[in-house]
C-alpha cells in the first residue's frame, strides 16, 4: 500500500467513527503510523483527501463511466459502491465548507451523464446541442446526487436493487424521450435487465 493510500484509508476509518471537524492531519497521520510531514507531500488538507477517496474508488468501481452503452451497468455499480460505504459517505454529505465531497460528487455525476450523452450521440449518429447536452448534464447530474444523496440517508424500505430499478428508469425516459423526439427510434426501448 503506498503512503498516499494509507493516508485514505486512515482518513476514510476515522470518518466512519468520529466526527469530522474532530479529525486534524495529525489524527489521520497517528494511525498511518507515519510522520506529519508525509501529508503534506500528497494531500493540502484533509478535504483534498475526501476528494481523491471519492474518485480513486469510484474509477475503481465504475468501469465503463460514461459509456452509453454500459450505463445501466455503470449506475448499478455506482449505488453498490455507494451503499457499501454507506456510513462513509453519510458523514461526508454532512460537511457544508468550501470544497466540499459534495461538489466532487456532483460534478463527477455531471460529467458521467455528459459522457453518457456524447456517447450516445455517437452511437445512434444523432447530433447533440452543446449547450442542451449542458443542460441534461445539470439537470441529471443533479437529480442523481439528490436521489442518491436521499437514499443513502433515508433508505427505509428502499433497497439497492429498488433504488437501482427507479433511477434507471428515471434515465431510460430521458434516453428514450432523446431518442424518439430526434426519430432515433419509433418506440420506447428499454434497456437489458442486468440485475
Amino acid at each position: 500500500m503506498t503512503t498516499e493510500e494509507k493516508i485514505m484509508a486512515a482518513t476514510k476509518e476515522l470518518v466512519v467513527s468520529q466526527p469530522f471537524d474532530k479529525i486534524t492531519v495529525t489524527t489521520i497521520m497517528a494511525v498511518t503510523g507515519m510522520r506529519r510531514q508525509s501529508f503534506y507531500d500528497h494531500f493540502r488538507d484533509k478535504y483534498d483527501v475526501l476528494a481523491k477517496i471519492y474518485s480513486t474508488e469510484v474509477k475503481a468501481a465504475v468501469k465503463y463511466c460514461g459509456n452509453y452503452r454500459f450505463w445501466p451497468q455503470t449506475l448499478l455499480s455506482m449505488l453498490t459502491y455507494f451503499d457499501h460505504n454507506r456510513s462513509f459517505y453519510q458523514n461526508v454529505l454532512k460537511l457544508d465548507v468550501q470544497n466540499a465531497p459534495e461538489e466532487v460528487i456532483i460534478d463527477h455525476l455531471r460529467t458521467m451523464v455528459g459522457q453518457i450523452f456524447t456517447s450516445l450521440g455517437k452511437n445512434e449518429r444523432v447530433s447533440i446541442d452543446t449547450r442542451y447536452c449542458e443542460f441534461l448534464q445539470k439537470t441529471l447530474g443533479g437529480t442523481l446526487f439528490l436521489s442518491l444523496k436521499d437514499w443513502l440517508y433515508y433508505q427505509g424500505n428502499v433497497d439497492l436493487q429498488q433504488e437501482y430499478h427507479y433511477l434507471k428508469a428515471y434515465l431510460e425516459d430521458g434516453i428514450n424521450g432523446f431518442l424518439l423526439r430526434t426519430k432515433r427510434i419509433d418506440r420506447y426501448q428499454k434497456r437489458t435487465e442486468i440485475a
